[in-house]
């Protein structure tokens, strides 16, 4: 069992919020800005932000490595779907959500299509650095030129605190991103509370990306 399936059988999923994302919400103009037909939500856990921008777009697609809360995300949100295989992975087909159950690293745009939009929500930051770089060409692999990434990052003090959530510093996502388009920090926030206190941490920068791609 990797880490992933043991966090969500045990209930350790703080990363999971029971509302739509506050940033998601307020940059979203940026997102939807050339009224994209589909949608891309890589590692998407059960999200509420899928339903929230299927009520925007033609098609939201999502790729979760664990299949428990892709099934929670079905049952708890009542939306009818079938389930097909799809290469390496299984396909949980709606009309307006899809969601490919697997290892992303085995999802390919050519199973897919392009993007014209893709929200990537603290993805990047559950990835060890050693995958990162990968994760970042295989991310916008997806992306179809002219195409719009919302990238939403943390940054703290990596000895502080073990992650994941792991620290991914503004340098390393200019170094990943910047090259296949116009990098742009809409926010930064510092998010420190009570409980990231107690865990050791004196600062925890939560920041905003978009991506045009060229």
């Amino acid at each position: 069992m990797n880490i992933w399936e043991s966090r969500w059988q045990e209930g350790r999923i703080g990363f999971h919020l029971p509302q739509v994302n506050t940033y998601l919400r307020r940059f979203s103009a940026h997102l939807l800005k050339s009224e994209p037909e589909n949608i891309f939500v890589p590692l998407c856990g059960k999200t509420l932000d899928l339903p929230w921008l299927a009520n925007r777009t033609k098609k939201v697609v999502g790729v979760e490595l664990v299949s428990q809360p892709v099934e929670e995300f079905y049952a708890e949100n009542k939306i009818a779907h079938s389930i097909q295989p799809a290469g390496k992975l299984q396909l949980f087909k709606n009309d307006s959500i899809d969601i490919y159950q697997g290892d992303f690293f085995d999802l390919s745009q050519e199973q897919t299509g392009l993007f014209a939009a893709i929200y990537d929500r603290g993805s990047i930051v559950a990835l060890a650095q050693s995958e990162r770089q990968k994760y970042a060409e295989h991310l916008l692999s997806f992306l179809a030129p002219g195409g719009r990434l919302l990238l939403i990052t943390l940054e703290y003090e990596q000895e502080q605190m073990s992650g994941p959530p792991f620290s991914v510093a503004d340098a390393e996502i200019e170094m990943f991103f910047s090259q296949y388009g116009k990098l742009e920090l809409l926010e930064t926030c510092d998010i420190l509370d009570e409980r990231l206190r107690n865990k050791g941490l004196d600062g925890i920068l939560e920041r905003v990306y978009q991506l045009v791609k060229y």
